[in-house]
């Protein structure tokens, strides 16, 4: 099947323009039937009506005013401009110091908090590292008690001059010599 496509002068084919102009077709009928759905309500038709009534008299009273005395609307409108311009100038500045404000107050509190922070973690580094040699001596005055203990119960000599003369008070007092007599003893 051949198709054949035909260009106007905008450089945009007829077929596009066919689907473009279905799309939009489509478009404006589908929004009048959700309209039509919708007012089968009877709310919504009510507030239509007053809606409608609304604008309708609003729309009058302007042209009725602009025929009676175009140049006053056009003073009022310019000045309600010039008002509502001066409102939102104050509302930008009040936006910007209030921007400001919190941007340094909450920025200046982020800051100390950072500042406060890297303390804290350069403190809990030191003070690991400080237990970690607090644990290694503990652990190297363990090994030297074990490395006693072990010494004593071989008999041997000790290192330290208070632990040396407790062993040599101990070792006075005990004979370890199988040969030798208790005394109060028999044979």
């Amino acid at each position: 099947m051949t198709q054949t496509v035909s260009y106007n002068n905008s450089g945009v084919s007829t077929n596009q323009e066919e689907k473009n102009g279905k799309l939009v077709k489509g478009m404006v009928l589908g929004a009048v039937v959700g309209g039509a759905i919708a007012m089968l309500d009877s709310t919504t038709r009510q507030k239509v009506v007053s809606n409608t009534k609304n604008v309708k008299d609003s729309t009058m009273d302007m042209v009725g005013q602009v025929k009676e005395d175009p140049s006053g609307v056009k003073h009022d409108l310019q000045d309600r401009l010039k008002s509502a311009s001066s409102v939102l100038k104050e509302a930008i500045h009040d936006a910007q110091n209030l921007y400001e404000k919190v941007n340094e107050d909450i920025m200046g509190q982020v800051n100390q908090v950072k500042d406060e922070s890297t303390d804290i973690l350069s403190t809990a580094k030191e003070a690991t590292s400080d237990l970690k040699d607090i644990g290694g001596k503990v652990k190297e005055a363990g090994e030297e008690v074990m490395d006693e203990n072990h010494d004593q119960s071989r008999g041997g000599t000790t290192t330290g001059s208070v632990n040396s003369a407790n062993y040599n008070s101990t070792s006075s007092t005990t004979n370890n010599n199988p040969n030798t007599k208790i005394p109060g003893e028999l044979g």
